[in-house]
């Protein structure tokens, strides 16, 4: 099935490209056959109950951040928590620059 959609996406875009100049047969090209490749949703997929494999485990809950807690962070090195935003963000001062981290805190770590 998708092996037929893409072989229409491709002669459609054949069929439109010969009758442009080169140059601009080369880009339509490109830009028919990137049209018709949908991107990866980034969206979990939900578990069906009639599955036989096991549901995913649920999500660690976001670490909390308070003011003063001393951080460390993978890219800007040791730092404090001089705001919360809401469990949404943290601002922190990493002493040469301060920066806004949102969730998730993937990279951040209390000390």
């Amino acid at each position: 099935m998708k092996a037929q959609v893409r072989s229409r996406i491709l002669v459609r875009a054949l069929i439109i490209s010969a009758s442009l100049p080169i140059s601009r047969r080369e880009r339509s090209l490109r830009q028919h056959i990137l049209e018709g490749m949908k991107p990866a949703s980034g969206a979990p997929r939900r578990h069906l109950p009639t599955s036989p494999f096991k549901p995913p485990p649920p999500a660690p809950p976001a670490e909390r951040f308070s003011v003063n807690d001393q951080v460390t962070h993978d890219r800007y090195g040791l730092g404090v928590v001089i705001g919360v935003e809401d469990e949404v963000a943290v601002l922190v001062d990493f002493g040469s620059r301060q920066e806004r981290i949102t969730t998730p805190f993937n990279k951040l770590y209390k000390l």
